[in-house]
Order: structure tokens, then sequence, then C-alpha cells
């Protein structure tokens, strides 16, 4: 299973369970904002880096703890409440950086509701667009259409395998509907009834990756 299929197959319900993992111990050392996700995530670790960063102070920091195999993957992410975003073309633009990573990238997916069960309404993961090996910052970006049916946004980043993989200065904004889709969007209904995560934020915050966990 690719690691497109393995997140558009994570149910919301394990997005709300795998949140409890930022009250660890490293919780005062994340990005404020943002959780670690993923099957895999107690193999990964993600943090602030106050000591890389494309502007500012800081950077968002994905890795892998010691060598990982291609098959595993985590992700960082942060829910977004789709109702504003309704009917839009919408895209996530960020600064990536990277150290001997199998594959990385960023990712966006859009939750809803269809025939009165949650659906994922579009997933775009970068997947023919990743970054590997070792890379100084590029600008990499995601054009998505939130469907009217939309009710969460999920967007972050992504890491499969081993390695290091950072990420600075994210934006989200409209875009104008000649800019192109970066995937084709796919549905996918579930047999589950929807229901809403805990910690939707009601736009996207942090993305400079300039606060902690803890709000300083």
């Amino acid at each position: 299973m690719t690691a497109a299929r393995r997140l558009a197959s994570s149910s919301i319900v394990a997005f709300g369970a795998l949140a409890g993992a930022a009250a660890g111990e490293l919780a005062a050392q994340m990005p404020d904002a943002w959780v670690l996700v993923g099957r895999d995530a107690a193999d990964y670790r993600l943090r602030l880096d106050p000591e890389v960063a494309y502007s500012g102070s800081s950077s968002m920091r994905l890795e892998a703890r010691g060598n990982r195999r291609r098959s595993q993957w985590a992700a960082s992410v942060q829910l977004v409440d789709a109702i504003a975003y309704r009917g839009k073309r919408m895209r996530l633009r960020g600064y990536l950086r990277a150290d001997d990573v199998d594959s990385g990238g960023l990712w966006v997916r859009v939750d809803g509701i269809l025939e009165g069960k949650y659906a994922m309404l579009a997933l775009d993961n970068s997947e023919d667009r990743r970054v590997e090996g070792t890379r100084d910052w590029e600008t990499r970006e995601i054009v998505v259409d939130i469907p009217p049916e939309g009710v969460t946004i999920l967007i972050g980043a992504m890491i499969t395998g081993d390695g290091e993989l950072w990420v600075d200065d994210l934006s989200f904004e409209a875009v104008a509907e000649d800019v192109p889709l970066t995937t084709e969007p796919e549905v996918v209904i579930t047999d589950q009834p929807y229901a809403r995560p805990p910690g939707v934020f009601p736009a996207p915050t942090n993305l400079d990756f300039e606060r902690e966990m803890n709000g300083r």
C-alpha cells in the first residue's frame, strides 16, 4: 500500500486519537498547533528546530528515529475548518529542505460528508513530486479544490523511510481557477459516520513555525 493510500484510508478517528501524542515529554519542543500522526509515528519525531530555518528563527523538523524501512511513514498535520474555503481553489506553498530523505513532501487532505458518511474528498501528498536525498531549501506547493461538502482540511508534511525533513514559511491562500490542480481529485466514501475531530482551527496558524507547543 502506498503512502497516499495509507493517508486516504486513515480514519478521522485515528487522527483524533493520535493528537494526544503531543502531550508527551517532547510536547514543548513541537511547533504550536501541529501534531505528529501515522501508523509509524512512534518511529519518528516532530519538533521545532531553532538552528535551521529558511527565514525567521526556526522551522518544523520531521526526522526518523534510527534507520527506517521505506514502508514506514509519519506526517505532521494541522486541522483547519473548511467552511471558509468551500468552493475555492487553495494553494499550500512552503519551503522544504532534506537530509538523506527516502521520500518527503507537503500534503493536503479534504474530508467531508457524502451520502451521510465520512468521505475523503481530495488528497495530494506530492507523491509524484516528492523530495528525495539531500536538498537545500526548495519551494513546493499543492493546489486543491475545496468542495462544498468539505468539513475539515488537513495540511502538513510527511516523510517516508529514513532521513530528516525541514519545512518553513508555509502559506495557504486562494488562487484563480486558471491555476492548475497539482493532482486530480480522488473521492473515497467510507462506511463510517462523520465525527468531527478535536483540535480544528478556524484558519491555519503558526505557518512560520516561530511558536513552540506552549505558545512561546
